[in-house]
């Protein structure tokens, strides 16, 4: 993100007005853990810096190193939570929030974070994950049942017309809710969350997608038979990268492989455990345990009509 000089003021004048420089010393460090103010700024330790000094020197200090949205993501939690249970005085907090809203970018209250806005832009990792760093996600893999067979029984422009509408359907939905989709090789891919309630959101986006296939199948298909699929839903830790072969290694991912090889069923949803105790009970209702492993601990929903 682009730091306009009046969202640098208003940093400067939120830390300058509302703290002596010892808390703003004892804030930054929070993500600067190492950081020297003397050091940066030049005055020796026996002097008393202005906080005006200080805190133009902290602002320089955390846009160097890419850390600013981070910084005023601090300033939130603390604005709610206080410091050291003493409520701190942040003037011009709203003023900032506003400025970074109008550069594309909104705050996500259940993380904590800011991200950026779907209405302006989608990226893989939503303008917030930072290389190396590490987060839980929510990952959707979904793909096509006989892929070789159908691509060998029928035309190439029927299969990728068909083909293209599936992966529409797919990345509709599930962008919706929030999702970003992380690889589609043509016959199917995988879809990862990390926003808001992003255990319902991946379980309702996979759901959604059963009720839109039904339909689809149809009235639409072009096939002269039903285009199967299967969705596995897994959850995870992984250290993020913008290298899609290294992340693709990362652990929640081979595991949604290997749901997808053993447990996944034709037109139904497989869930793993971690997802199946974050989800509403209701919703977790839907799910039946997958008997076979008995141990396995995955879950499976399919359509049902009441007879």
């Amino acid at each position: 993100m682009k730091i306009s000089q009046s969202i640098k003021n208003f940093c400067s004048k939120t830390l300058s007005e509302g703290m002596d420089v010892h808390t703003m010393f004892h804030i930054v460090r929070r993500i600067i853990p190492d950081y020297d103010i003397y050091k940066q700024t030049g005055f020796p330790e026996s002097f008393a810096i202005p906080n005006r000094d200080a805190a133009d020197a902290i602002v320089r200090i955390i846009i160097e190193r890419n850390m600013f949205l981070q910084f005023i993501e601090l300033l939130i939690t603390l604005r709610e939570e206080g410091l050291m249970s003493k409520k701190i005085n942040l003037p011009y907090l709203n003023e900032m929030i506003r400025e970074i809203y109008n550069q594309g970018y909104i705050y996500d209250p259940a993380n904590r974070i800011f991200v950026e806005n779907p209405r302006i832009r989608k990226t893989l990792n939503w303008g917030t994950l930072r290389e190396g760093d590490s987060y839980t996600l929510v990952f959707l893999g979904i793909d096509i049942i006989n892929n070789t067979g159908i691509v060998k029984k029928y035309p190439k422009n029927m299969v990728e017309q068909t083909y293209t509408e599936f992966s529409f359907i797919v990345q509709n939905i599930c962008e919706k809710r929030n999702g970003r989709l992380w690889n589609w090789e043509g016959d199917g891919g995988v879809v990862a969350f990390f926003l808001g309630k992003k255990y319902q959101d991946a379980v309702l986006s996979s759901m959604e997608i059963l009720n839109d296939m039904f339909l689809y199948n149809r009235t639409i298909c072009s096939l002269k038979e039903h285009l199967n699929f299967r969705i596995s839903i897994h959850s995870g830790n992984l250290e993020y990268t913008e290298n899609r072969n290294k992340l693709i290694q990362e652990e929640p991912l081979k595991v949604l492989q290997e749901m997808e090889k053993k447990y996944s069923a034709k037109n139904t949803i497989c869930i793993s455990l971690p997802v199946k105790m974050m989800l509403d009970g209701f919703i977790a209702d839907q799910f039946s345990e997958f008997k076979k492993p008995a141990n396995s601990k995955y879950f499976h929903y399919k359509l049902q009509w009441e007879q």
